[in-house]
């Protein structure tokens, strides 16, 4: 699967709002009123999948609009800029609600004008990229579509930290997030199909290196087996093993203090003993541990 924002260069040319709005036949009440077809993406900005899951949300949107008509308290968010002599009405929020209302007019529905807020002239493509996180109020982006916006910001020059300032994430989600967008095709595409979860790859690139999309694989055959579409932590090699033995952990700690225990323990080599002695200490220090934790303080005893 292609997605063709990863090499998104679009650049704007700030246009005047009055001069384009009069040349589109726009109305104002409270927001500009602006034909649909007068509208136009801002090729390659939108970050958004274009999967089953994403097509199934723009039906149900037009199925909505079809009865209810656009919601005005919906607007559509544009910025105008020049294309070459004339002046376009971008929009950089709302490419649901425009694809979906598209797709309502070809059906029979009479949706007019839809709802746009005009960015003020001095936004920069990077505070349109911002908004595509922050000003989202529709359907969430993914891990994945919002590791194209890291990236896409990552590319204006922007440092980690700024990035995770501006979006309103940690600092190390952010790194997270640019691993995943700098991953080879096949993972990013494993992600994209949603055939592995972002989680997962994120953390077989950052344990596995060379080795990710091996182990990603393999998570991915296992989930198959368990009769899933999405290979997620359960999945990954080695995981069921680990569940396991954690499971099996107490009884595993009382057969090797019986062993010990046992007259015939004696009768084992040094080596089979040293090696129960080993487990046995690490046992005991465990439960020393804990019960020392739960031991309360002076200053908590005092404190009640």
């Amino acid at each position: 699967m292609h997605h063709p924002s990863m090499q998104f260069d679009h650049q704007l040319v700030p246009g005047s709002v009055k001069n384009a709005m009069k040349d589109a036949g726009a109305g104002s009440r409270d927001l500009w009123q602006v034909a649909p077809h007068e509208l136009q993406p801002i090729p390659g900005f939108n970050v958004r999948v274009q999967d089953a899951d994403y097509q199934a949300h723009i039906r149900r949107i037009a199925d909505s609009m079809k009865t209810e008509g656009f919601y005005q308290d919906k607007p559509l968010a544009g910025y105008v800029a020049h294309d070459g002599d004339k002046q376009v009405i971008y929009f950089y929020d709302g490419h649901s609600r425009h694809q979906a209302a598209l797709l309502a007019i070809s059906e029979g529905a009479e949706i007019p004008r839809i709802p746009v807020v005009v960015s003020r002239s001095g936004a920069s493509l990077e505070d349109l990229t911002v908004a595509l996180v922050q000003a989202n109020n529709g359907k969430p982006l993914s891990p994945f579509e919002v590791s194209v916006v890291c990236k896409r910001l990552a590319g204006y020059g922007w440092e980690e930290g700024e990035i995770a300032r501006r979006l309103g994430f940690t600092v190390t989600y952010v790194g997270d997030l640019l691993l995943l967008a700098a991953a080879p095709h096949e993972i990013r595409e494993m992600v994209m199909e949603g055939r592995v979860a972002a989680t997962l790859a994120i953390k077989a690139l950052r344990d596995h290196g060379a080795k990710a999309l091996e182990f990603l694989l393999s998570a991915e055959r296992v989930a198959k087996a368990a009769g899933k579409t999405k290979a997620t932590a359960k999945h990954a090699p080695g995981a069921l093993f680990q569940k396991t033995l954690r499971k099996a952990a107490p009884s595993m700690a009382e057969v090797i203090t019986e062993i010990r225990q046992d007259p015939g323990f004696a009768a084992l080599s040094d080596e089979n003993r040293k090696k129960i002695e080993g487990g046995f200490a690490t046992l005991d220090q465990a439960r020393t541990e804990k019960a020392d934790a739960q031991e309360p303080t002076d200053d908590s005893t005092a404190a009640s």
